[in-house]
């Protein structure tokens, strides 16, 4: 049984789905849909009662394949031999004429893509009201758009797959060529850029920042963000989204989810990647609000601009500085109270667009553990700052991480909300010492990838379980040499040393 946040419970499936009952198979009974399903390309058909229409072809005895006299037609067969391509069930999201003339591999993946991948981009999803779905139909008149849906499908299918059958699949070596055909056709478009393929552009390049999180989470992402943004501003007055209303709210939530991107891999590689919302702060908090219903991190717009300002001064500060500088610690001080400050229950209840059916005290749980995170993070950016006098709050690192891991705690573990905490989880799980907070940390971060009904099989979650035991050794070997905390020196310093860093989101 699956429990919400607010009580309500939600019965788990005692029966097999109807495709897997029909099949004779193991059915894993996930919600909302079967996910052996899902990896097979079809339509799940559900748990509950099938609907027949009254005069379909018989399925057994001697009428088998012959309609009903009252219907004078037949639905549409796929010519091709069933024992030798597999059988698609393609919803009508891609039954575009320059899609449906795929062959039934390619099918295969950017039917993944619309089921599974755009499921897992948003925090609920809603079949009718999915702004990702809306970035296929475009696909077939750019090439390097329709080359990068299919990698990341295909990435997406080898990740779940390679889970149990290893990672030398035949879907990563597709997903790899996808790849490499969608950034050569991407160099050509960029090139010569018009007020249509511009914003195909844009989308594109942060899918490959997607890529990269789906595959391993390193690669990359950083030279891609910084892409995209530099392009951003070009959108603001493009007649062609002015025009398409579905294709502007689709292009909303891609750029709110590459300015997240940025913001926290500029509070975890140390690099100064701010410039952009500095400038233009309005636009930037505008573009994050508009997209609030869809990002799946939850994070409130205000305090990922907190962890954009904390992480310019943590970049600009010297290795191990304790944050003596008075200007970077009354600047430190004022993040900490706008933090502090901000009101996540009336952002929650004011979120534009909101499902009726989404689960706002789970919302509001993880917005009060962003903003808890916020001020950790602030506190390790800018030691100085947890030891002045003036503080109103509690603002010791040990008392912020027990507030954040309280908050955590209330998000049930097969929550489908459960992915928007992963940061959270990382940043509170790098910082404490305790071998039981660690574990828990630990099996949260897997229940995402692995455990959770809406399971997310995303490499970068794989790279951040490793990223953050290694932090615990350094951290305990620190420890046991007497150097933990001397010179201000914490965590978040050799994260910024770290060769290869992942995003994490």
């Amino acid at each position: 049984m699956l429990a919400f946040s607010d009580g309500t419970r939600v019965t788990t499936p005692s029966r097999a789905c109807h495709n897997c009952r029909r099949r004779r198979l193991r059915c894993d009974r996930s919600l909302p849909s079967c996910r052996k399903c899902s990896l097979a390309g079809k339509e799940c058909l559900g748990y509950g009662p099938l609907l027949r229409w009254a005069n379909a072809p018989a399925v057994r005895g001697k009428l088998v394949g012959r309609l009903g006299a009252a219907c004078p037609s037949r639905p549409i067969e796929d010519v091709t031999d069933s024992s030798k391509q597999p059988s698609l069930s393609i919803p009508p999201a891609l039954l575009d004429p320059s899609i449906n003339g795929l062959g039934p591999k390619t099918k295969q993946y950017v039917h993944h893509f619309a089921t599974v991948v755009c499921r897992d981009l948003v925090s609920f999803d809603q079949p009718n009201d999915n702004p990702f779905r809306s970035i296929i139909p475009p696909a077939g008149a750019f090439g390097f758009l329709g080359a990068i849906i299919v990698a990341t499908g295909a990435m997406n299918m080898a990740a779940m797959l390679g889970r149990y059958d290893g990672l030398r699949r035949p879907e990563l070596i597709d997903a790899l060529v996808a790849k490499d055909r969608a950034m050569s056709l991407l160099r050509a478009a960029v090139d010569d850029l018009t007020p249509a393929s511009l914003p195909m552009v844009v989308a594109a390049t942060v899918f490959l920042v997607n890529l990269d999180l789906i595959d391993s989470g390193k690669g990359g992402w950083q030279v891609h963000i910084e892409a995209a943004t530099k392009l951003m501003p070009s959108l603001l007055h493009n007649s062609i989204l002015a025009s398409n209303r579905s294709l502007m709210r689709c292009l909303d939530v891609i750029t709110a989810d590459c300015l997240t991107y940025r913001v926290l891999g500029a509070a975890i590689s140390g690099l100064d990647l701010t410039h952009w919302a500095e400038e233009e702060p309005a636009e930037f908090l505008g573009v994050l609000e508009r997209a609030a219903a869809y990002t799946y991190h939850c994070c409130p717009p205000e305090i990922l601009q907190i962890f954009l300002l904390a992480s310019k001064l943590h970049s600009n500060s010297k290795d191990g500085e304790a944050g003596a500088d008075p200007d970077r610690i009354n600047k430190a001080l004022a993040l900490l109270q706008a933090a502090r400050s901000f009101d996540v229950v009336n952002w929650v209840h004011n979120i534009p667009g909101l499902s009726a059916h989404d689960d706002l005290p789970a919302r509001i749980t993880i917005g009060h553990a962003h903003r808890a995170t916020a001020c950790l993070y602030i506190i390790l950016a800018v030691p100085g700052a947890a030891d002045c006098p003036s503080l109103t709050s509690p603002s010791h690192a040990d008392v912020v991480v027990q507030e954040v891991l309280g908050y955590l705690s209330a998000v049930p573990i097969d929550h489908v909300h459960l992915k928007g905490t992963i940061w959270p989880t990382f940043v509170v799980g790098a910082q404490t010492d305790d071998p039981a907070q660690r574990t828990w940390c630990l099996e949260r971060l897997e229940a995402v990838w692995t455990r959770n009904p809406w399971m997310c099989p995303w490499g970068y979650i794989r790279t951040t379980i490793r990223m953050m035991q290694d932090l615990w050794v350094i951290r305990d070997s620190r420890k046991a040499a007497g150097e933990l905390g001397s010179g201000g020196r914490n965590w978040l310093w050799e994260l910024k040393s770290m060769r290869d860093k992942c995003l994490i989101v």
